[in-house]
């Protein structure tokens, strides 16, 4: 069965930014290189026909380089990598190097309050996320805490045709749960934004079936995209995960791996296949 891993970071190590982070969730794996022959051999294993690629968020990687390295690599292998950057100001000129779309990172939000307390999200990308929905280039987003707020009251309030990939299910990882996702918290977060016709969901980093049956059952597997969350993640392992879910019939696999992902990108143009 055709697959597509639409989640993978690359990493190189001269990509590293210096400077102590907290809460760096990441130290271990910037530490080493997650490059494309890591990937490559992932793929082979796992049977991976094609992967998303993308470095990693922005302020632990010299973002120019990375993103301009996820391009080139993209081009040396076109029949492997789909190319992603991490979202910034130029989206056009990525588009025009054959980027099929861009991730943001929680990081990007930068919540502010307003006198009432209410939550005022960053305007940071308002203009690459309407340049995007111009173009029908989708978002793949790790949208942090305020998901459901910031998704329903900032990006599709402005932006209602943009297309979105929420990542992890749009799962918490909290350390008080030793960064594993609780159900209740996906089941809600999915039930609040099943609804909206240009939003998807990757179950990339869920190791848990009952979370992953949530999802199927909730938005349906027309919305739900495979991924790994490689390097945190064997593409192999999430794939053995994804099948052990109960009830999921031939179509439903067809759709997670493959059907739903092209969709999306052919949504620009595309000329994915």
């Amino acid at each position: 069965m055709k697959t597509i891993d639409a989640h993978c970071h690359i990493h190189k190590l001269q990509w590293n930014l210096p400077g102590k982070r907290e809460n760096d969730f990441f130290k271990n794996f910037l530490a080493d290189e997650h490059a494309e022959s890591e990937i490559l051999a992932n793929m082979a294993t796992a049977g991976i026909e094609k992967t998303i690629i993308f470095p990693y968020p922005s302020i632990y990687v010299a973002l120019e380089k990375a993103n301009h390295y996820t391009v080139a690599i993209s081009r040396r292998y076109p029949d492997k990598f789909i190319p992603f950057t991490v979202i910034d100001y130029k989206p056009g000129y990525w588009l025009e190097n054959g980027v099929k779309g861009f991730k943001e990172h929680v990081y990007g939000q930068r919540i502010q309050k307003d006198s009432n307390g209410k939550n005022i999200f960053s305007q940071e990308f308002k203009d690459t996320y309407r340049y995007m929905e111009q173009h029908g280039i989708p978002l793949l987003l790790h949208a942090g805490v305020n998901r459901v707020e910031r998704l329903k009251q900032d990006i599709f309030k402005d932006t209602p045709g943009l297309v979105v990939i929420l990542a992890h299910l749009g799962a918490d990882f909290p350390e008080s749960n030793n960064h594993r996702p609780q159900l209740e918290q996906v089941k809600t977060t999915l039930n609040a934004l099943k609804d909206y016709p240009t939003l998807h969901f990757d179950i990339s980093a869920i190791k848990e079936p009952d979370i992953l049956q949530a999802g199927l059952d909730i938005v349906g597997s027309e919305k739900l995209i495979f991924g790994s969350d490689f390097p945190f993640n064997k593409p192999l392992e999430s794939l053995q995960l994804l099948k052990s879910v109960k009830n999921l019939s031939a179509k439903d696999l067809e759709n997670i791996l493959y059907n739903t992902i092209i969709k999306v990108l052919l949504q620009e143009h595309g000329n994915t296949k």
